[in-house]
């Protein structure tokens, strides 16, 4: 079974809020242009101090969001390489004032543990399928105590990475199972589309991840609580 992370195992709208400002400020510093910090932000996703579960800072890779940053940037008047140049410093600026403090910024969902310990117990291999890079998944996993409920985690820096849905049959056979026998939850989307693409067995929809609420659903439905997540 696949998971997504952010928003499905745990909450992180407020570290992601967080890192959506701290980037823009990064830039319109390295860029001496405050006006930036606006159109930044709304190609963040972030609209009036709330995450757009669907926008780019929630789904999207750092390298998906370094180019929109740098798009920007470059929209405002600035070569390619100048915007380009900026958007990797101001990344980079911004995890290092926030990377300290994610793991235990991204708290599990309430619920999630004793779910996933059941479908451990019965012999069920989970694996993380993340637009985050994998040191952090593993972090988060850590920081948690739950690593050992995990075979597997596939961060933003393999390849094929998700969405791709060559990445999840990627993990699939990592994992030793068959697409066909394999399922995912997610809470955007791409996941969903993914798990399609993919060929798996079933998907479902995690809508309880986020202080925005959002209609989603997967092959076989959607849940908001763990604590009524179905019995497989």
């Amino acid at each position: 079974m696949l998971f997504d992370k952010d928003g499905t195992l745990c909450r992180s709208d407020g570290f992601l809020s967080a890192l959506a400002q701290a980037r823009a400020l990064c830039c319109a510093e390295l860029s001496g242009d405050p006006g930036i910090t606006e159109p930044l932000l709304l190609a963040y996703g972030l609209h009036n101090s709330q995450l757009d579960p669907s926008g780019s800072t929630a789904v999207a890779s750092r390298h998906d969001n370094l180019i929109s940053t740098a798009t920007v940037l470059a929209a405002a008047g600035h070569s390619w390489g100048q915007a380009r140049q900026w958007a990797q410093a101001a990344l980079d600026q911004a995890d290092a004032q926030l990377a300290g403090s994610k793991a235990q910024s991204t708290p599990p969902l309430p619920g999630l543990q004793p779910v996933l310990e059941r479908w451990h117990r019965q012999g069920l291999k989970l694996a993380v399928i993340s637009s985050d890079l994998g040191p952090s998944l593993e972090a988060f996993l850590q920081t948690h105590g739950l690593r050992h409920l995990f075979c597997a985690v596939h961060g933003a820096e393999r390849s094929p990475r998700k969405p791709d849905p060559a990445a999840a049959l990627a993990l699939c056979q990592e994992l030793g199972v068959e697409p066909q026998r394999c399922g995912l939850i997610g809470d955007a989307a791409d996941d969903l589309a993914m798990s399609q693409g993919a060929g798996l067995a079933w998907s479902l929809a995690f809508t309880g991840g986020w202080s925005v609420p959002f209609k989603l659903e997967g092959s076989h439905g959607s849940f908001a609580n763990w604590d009524q997540s179905p019995n497989l």
